[in-house]
């Protein structure tokens, strides 16, 4: 979305370029179209037929017919929106915020410009664009520093993808020349379209000590007026500059190419080209698509400083000159004119070094990015061949139930719970939600107390019960109960029979030991109380009693540089912060809300890159002073952040959460150490590890149900 040739603009190409690109790295798998927008009502053009819909940027009802129609589009799963203040009407552009606003598709937005000091509308502007996009794209380092800077809120959400390049096969100049008829010439060169930012009259000033010394020069000025220059003054930039070369007596030096070049036409004369001149006099320009393009073609640049050149050009590929400087562009460019093999030499380094910015590539990191950003519907297939009658089964061959382990409760309760988020009309979910409560009834004994491993032949795993803490296993049946409880969905006969088996289970609830359960306990009495009003005080009290708990653990084990309950992070750890938030949700204690999130801020230093999540491996645990783990990376660690990650937000409507909760979820669709999705999107599986070489195809009950509950839980959230 943006505009789109034949409107002349910059932000035009680079959507072409792009659309042509995704278009054909994506083949038949999506299906790539276009909104283009358009100058007003009057200007209409000849669009390609990939432009399905036009929008007038002035007609703030047309953005919201776009919106309504996108939401209504199940075809349409996001948008890559191009935006630059002044192509989308309004004041700097904010009608945008009609579409954006009213969109519901996901939305991932390029910043062509980022301003360190915008007027106080450009910055609420640019703010609620962030904030109402999936996914923020920047083109260069800096401007990713400096948007940080100035949107705090953009942290975690902004990613740097380069402006793209076209593949063309490195080639010296001589053949170009010959072609183009300018044999015999050495050729500087600087094209787009024409305004007074471009600062040419600068370059121009310093040919005449150029040609004392190469009077074979000739500049080439590629591009005719930018069209809305054109409207506002006419030609009169251009006329001044032509005028400046015949005082300087250099029109036979200069050559004006007043036209729209094709791109073949284009990168024809790039590959004519000596030296390209960059010459933007605006210091806080984030990008240049013809620097981009030159270096691409394999040419050596002279450019101004601005933030790409920057970080692009090097010693290896070109020099930077200050802005409006006419005596360094006739110093730097006679270095290198004076130099043909160093020169050749950048020639060579530019074109190796632009390799990793081929459009190819660009398109590629565009749709990976979309595509984790797309949550995928909800698919049961999975689920229900993982179930029977009795129960869910705990581990799968690939994707076939493996029968001879027999059920958990643990996974049993995992399953209760996320069909107590799924949506009533969802096919045969009040038969899973009667399944899996009645797994739950068979594992509670007499005395109140549960086992957690049955077999195949629903018969008691008496060697796995006597031998194993079972903790983990009835905090998380109590979580599930309470669930069923206070669901929106379950019928009263579930409900009943819920509670009873938690009251049954209530009193022999003991002092848990380990902190997991601890803290599963805090969040199924959090989320039970409104349902026993005659409960409700005693269910405080141990609220409280296992907060306090939880805070004497971390008194004990915590330092300045190991905020934890323990000496090691392992598995699920994301419940456990979460746990001393929601605690002080319910009781009204900031005590609990701040310990809560300053142990998931150290969580989420330990396991967050600036892009991407990295559970802590269960091959070791990551203990204090030793090194962190990384593999195997299992499904329950992101589940159980983004459930820690959704709490947090809620509660303290910190935005910076809802950012982490977009990165921690596209790890189940690729964003992970092996760029490979875990969640399997034929069935609705998902496999049960991230090994260091490999995804273990295996797609056992825990994989499955920690998908589920992540996937729930957002779509709650979005709700």
């Amino acid at each position: 979305m943006g505009t789109y040739p034949p409107r002349e603009c910059g932000i035009a190409t680079f959507n072409q370029d792009l659309f042509n690109s995704s278009q054909k790295f994506l083949a038949k798998s999506t299906n790539c179209k276009v909104v283009a927008i358009n100058l007003t009502s009057l200007d209409t053009y000849a669009y390609p037929s990939e432009v399905e819909w036009t929008v007038d940027q002035d007609d703030k009802n047309e953005y919201l017919a776009l919106a309504k129609k996108f939401n209504e589009d199940p075809g349409i799963s996001g948008i890559i929106l191009q935006h630059e203040y002044g192509i989308f009407g309004g004041k700097d552009g904010r009608n945008i915020l009609d579409f954006i606003e009213n969109c519901n598709k996901p939305i991932i937005v390029t910043l062509h410009t980022v301003l360190p000091s915008p007027t106080e509308s450009m910055r609420r502007l640019t703010k609620r664009i962030i904030q109402k996009s999936n996914m923020v794209i920047v083109l260069t380092e800096s401007s990713k520093k400096m948007l940080e800077l100035v949107y705090p809120e953009s942290k975690n959400k902004t990613r740097v993808i380069p402006h793209g390049i076209h593949d063309t096969e490195f080639a010296s100049t001589g053949e170009a020349k010959k072609e183009l008829k300018l044999d015999e010439s050495t050729i500087l060169t600087t094209f787009g379209l024409l305004s007074r930012g471009k600062g040419i009259e600068y370059v121009i000033k310093a040919l005449p000590k150029l040609i004392k010394k190469h009077p074979s020069i000739k500049y080439l000025i590629l591009g005719e007026t930018h069209p809305v220059v054109r409207r506002n003054e006419g030609e009169s930039y251009r006329i001044e500059l032509a005028k400046l070369v015949t005082d300087l007596e250099l029109d036979s030096h200069v050559k004006f190419y007043d036209q729209y070049l094709s791109l073949p036409d284009l990168i024809e004369f790039l590959k004519a080209t000596d030296i390209y001149v960059s010459t933007s006099i605006n210091p806080h320009q984030a990008v240049s698509g013809t620097l981009s393009y030159a270096l691409g073609t394999g040419r050596a640049v002279v450019s101004t400083q601005f933030a790409q050149s920057n970080e692009i050009i090097t010693e290896e590929t070109g020099r930077l000159v200050p802005v409006k400087n006419s005596d360094a562009y006739a110093r730097v460019l006679l270095d290198l004119l004076n130099n043909k093999a160093k020169l050749n030499k950048m020639h060579k380094k530019a074109y190796e070094l632009t390799r990793p910015m081929l459009w190819s590539s660009v398109a590629h990191k565009y749709s990976q990015l979309l595509y984790q950003n797309i949550l995928p519907p909800v698919k049961l297939r999975h689920l229900n061949k993982m179930t029977d009658n009795f129960g869910l089964f705990q581990f799968a061959q690939i994707d076939v139930p493996n029968e001879k382990h027999g059920y958990t409760l643990d996974d049993n309760a995992r399953a209760l719970i996320a069909c107590c988020w799924m949506n009533s009309e969802s096919h045969g979910i009040e038969m899973l939600i009667d399944i899996y409560l009645g797994f739950i009834e068979k594992c509670q004994l007499e005395n109140g107390t549960f086992i957690n491993y049955l077999s195949s032949q629903h018969k008691v795993r008496t060697d796995q019960n006597d031998d194993e803490d079972l903790e983990d296993a009835t905090s998380r049946a109590m979580w599930a109960l309470s669930e069923v409880i206070s669901s929106e969905f379950a019928s009263n006969e579930a409900k009943k029979r819920a509670k009873k088996i938690f009251l049954s289970a209530l009193p022999n609830i003991k002092k848990t030991h380990h902190i997991r359960s601890t803290a599963l306990i805090i969040k199924s009495y959090s989320k039970a109380m409104n349902s026993f009003s005659e409960h409700s005080i005693e269910l405080e009290a141990i609220i409280r009693e296992y907060a306090d708990a939880l805070i004497e653990k971390l008194d004990s084990n915590g330092s300045k540089s190991w905020y934890w309950f323990d000496s090691y992070l392992g598995y699920n750890n994301g419940i456990v912060p979460e746990s001393l938030i929601i605690a002080g949700e319910i009781t009204n204690n900031k005590r609990y809300i701040e310990k809560g999130e300053l142990t998931l801020a150290f969580l989420i230093e330990k396991t967050f890159s600036s892009t991407r999540y990295m559970p802590i491996g269960h091959a070791d645990w990551y203990e204090k002073n030793g090194l962190r783990s990384y593999f195997d990376q299992q499904p329950e660690d992101p589940a159980s952040m983004i459930l820690a990650l959704i709490s947090a937000y809620e509660i303290t409507h910190k935005e910076r959460y809802k950012n982490l909760i977009a990165i921690c979820f596209s790890w189940f669709l690729g964003n992970n150490s092996l760029e490979l999705p875990l969640y399997n999107f034929q069935n609705g599986g998902c496999y049960d590890g991230l090994h260091p070489d490999r995804v273990n195809l295996n797609q056992g009950a825990e994989s499955l149900v920690s998908y589920l509950l992540s996937r729930l839980a957002i779509n709650k959230l979005t709700i």
